[in-house]
């Protein structure tokens, strides 16, 4: 029995806002063959919030790429929907996913995340909302007028609500046709939304009204305001998480690193040109994975069925938009063969560009090969004998050139960060080369075939623009860094690869 401050007995209400603490609310992955999208956050029925799919599709893009393991064991999803190729969710044309009923205590913290590929701007377009009776009380996504990613909150649930008041803008501007990870937060504790990139933190403003409660369904694709739904997403939505609580920065790092049961990191193959099976003479190379980015050859570069020659001069290639979302974790692989020779007549310190990401400026990441200098190399037979001269004298040596596989950003003053292989690089000999960038530790790796040179080294993340390049780099407003040699595999893939053991497994190195 309680009693008021007059001393007479009573009953008083009080409310609890309860969350579960760590474990997410609810978690969908899309990754069933048909039908509705499981709530992968309990293996009971009575206990998941499915989605309900209207118009949407899946395809076989899924972020996490070929999944090997089980995701739930109880029968609700098990080997046959949940292993292979992993799935996405496709929305366009007014598609959307929706629970059927409340999801989130909206007046309480909470967490909501995405991945999503964004297939065009022009509009805006929202990934994840909730229903009020007149608006959502969030609204993550895009934002058309200031080119961001965004994290908005509507002020109160009526048909005249502002999105402008508390709202979080991405840092750089969004990209389109790339994988990418979004999460919101909203700290009641504290009275903070934040807005998370590639699980990078951007921007932050104050809850200047406060959390209001909505009642509605948990909506994947659309948003309701002003009692209607607008904003609908066009294109690919995977991996959505819900947490009843705020969840802190390293949280959000990890989730949109994801890794399997064995701890190894998911990686979505995004690109994949196979330059010694394109038919000799073919001008253009296709793109064998999902994602329809297809290479363009230009002059001084040629097919020739063993593989993409390119002169050192001006041959290269470029595919029209870039794979990866740069900030966000990558990995790129490639088989090349340096021309010795043409080598020879670059200056010391030339750096051949293998393959990159163009800048406004240069590239945000690069694979080449820099010439360190020559060296003289004794003639010998195939005995290792020295060959001889027609007086029985040893042939002079060889002066050939050396060099270092370079893994990291290119810039015209060679300033900018990489990471160098252990040991000169081979030359006329395709060597297998894999460069990673993990957004979770702000590192990059090089790997020469699958073993790791040197130590993993801290980089700054910087969006890409314009055009994949291969076999050049943009450098000082213009083209240059030409590189010399054969290319006989291009693969890239959204996720870092964790060691060489997986370099191994995923990329065959």
């Amino acid at each position: 029995m309680t009693k008021d401050s007059l001393d007479r007995p009573g009953e008083n209400e009080v409310r609890f806002l309860v969350g579960e603490g760590g474990a997410p609310l609810g978690k969908w992955s899309f990754n069933e063959t048909s039908g509705v999208g499981y709530d992968l956050s309990a293996t009971t029925s009575v206990l998941r919030d499915d989605v309900t799919l209207a118009g949407a599709s899946r395809t076989p893009n899924g972020r996490r790429g070929v999944v090997t393991e089980k995701t739930i064991t109880d029968g609700v999803m098990g080997t046959a929907t949940a292993t292979g190729e992993d799935k996405g969710l496709w929305l366009a044309n007014s598609a959307y996913g929706s629970t059927s009923g409340k999801v989130l205590e909206t007046q309480a913290s909470y967490t909501v995340a995405a991945w999503v590929r964004l297939d065009t701007t022009g509009r805006n377009f929202t990934v994840l909302g909730q229903d009020g009776t007149h608006s959502s009380p969030f609204f993550l996504g895009y934002c058309e007028s200031v080119n961001r990613w965004c994290f908005r909150l509507a002020d109160a649930d009526t048909a005249a609500t502002s999105l402008d008041n508390q709202r979080a803008d991405s840092k750089q501007p969004a990209s389109a046709k790339v994988w990418t990870h979004l999460a919101g937060v909203v700290d009641t504790q504290n009275k903070k939304l934040h807005l998370y990139v590639n699980g990078v933190p951007q921007n932050s403003d104050d809850l200047t009204t406060g959390a209001w409660p909505s009642s509605g369904p948990l909506q994947i694709g659309r948003v309701k305001h002003k009692g209607g739904y607008i904003d609908h997403f066009a294109g690919e939505v995977d991996e959505v998480t819900v947490w009843q609580e705020a969840k802190a920065a390293g949280d959000i790092a990890k989730d949109a690193n994801p890794v399997d049961t064995n701890g190894k990191a998911y990686a979505e193959l995004v690109a994949h040109y196979n330059p010694e099976a394109a038919p000799a003479g073919a001008t253009s190379l296709a793109d064998l994975s999902n994602y329809g980015n297809t290479v363009t050859l230009g002059s001084g570069a040629s097919l020739d069925g063993t593989g993409l020659a390119l002169n050192g001069s001006s041959g290269s290639a470029t595919a029209p938009r870039r794979p990866v979302d740069d900030t966000g974790s990558f990995t790129v692989a490639t088989e090349v063969a340096v021309t010795t020779s043409a080598l020879a007549s670059k200056p010391d310190n030339y750096r051949a560009q293998i393959m990159g990401q163009r800048t406004a400026t240069g590239s945000s990441w690069g694979l080449w090969l820099e010439k360190t200098g020559t060296i003289s190399e004794p003639v010998v037979d195939e005995d290792e004998n020295p060959v001889l001269d027609e007086n029985g004298n040893p042939v002079p040596p060889k002066i050939v050139p050396v060099g270092r596989w370079h893994f990291g950003r290119l810039t015209a003053d060679g300033t900018g960060t990489s990471v160098a292989s252990d040991t000169l690089a081979v030359l006329d000999t395709a060597v297998g080369l894999v460069g990673t960038f993990d957004s979770r530790t702000r590192q990059i790796t090089l790997y020469v075939g699958s073993e790791i040179q040197g130590d993993r080294l801290e980089y700054t993340a910087q969006a890409g623009t314009g055009e994949l390049s291969i076999g050049k780099g943009w450098l000082s407003s213009a083209w240059g860094n030409f590189l010399p040699g054969r290319i006989t595999d291009i693969r890239l893939w959204a996720g870092a690869v964790t060691d060489e053991t997986q370099v191994t497994a995923v990329v065959g190195y």
